[in-house]
């Protein structure tokens, strides 16, 4: 707990801006469920890994794919995690296949930067 206290200070001290339902890199992990994940969007760099953890039960699990094919889990059973090493900048939308409304986005490097040529 202090040691995020200490990094949003330092970020803050910087002049960056901390956007509510944005998380750094110390947070990058997303909660998932039924119709939802959160926070929804992470941002990290290149070389960082995102967490996904899985809050709900559901037959099967949930599963996370990305809209460009750029990742994919496998179905995640209530409590289980999976992580994601990305090593290209980009932005990486995905959803949860289950649930195709619930949407999240990863900002890897410098935001802006496009994952593939159709984002």
């Amino acid at each position: 707990m202090h040691r995020a206290l200490r990094t949003r200070i330092a970020i803050l001290a910087t002049g960056a801006v901390l956007l509510p339902g944005a998380a750094t890199a110390d947070e990058a992990t997303f909660q998932i469920g039924h119709n939802r994940v959160a926070p929804a969007e992470v941002r990290i760099a290149v070389g960082e890994s995102v967490r996904f953890e899985n809050q709900d039960a559901m037959p099967g699990g949930h599963s996370i794919v990305a809209d460009d094919g750029a990742f994919a889990s496998p179905g995640l059973a209530k409590g289980q995690t999976w992580e994601h090493k990305f090593t290209e900048p980009g932005v990486y939308v995905f959803r949860i296949k289950e649930h195709p409304g619930a949407v999240g986005k990863v900002i890897v490097g410098e935001p802006g930067v496009p994952a593939s040529p159709e984002q």
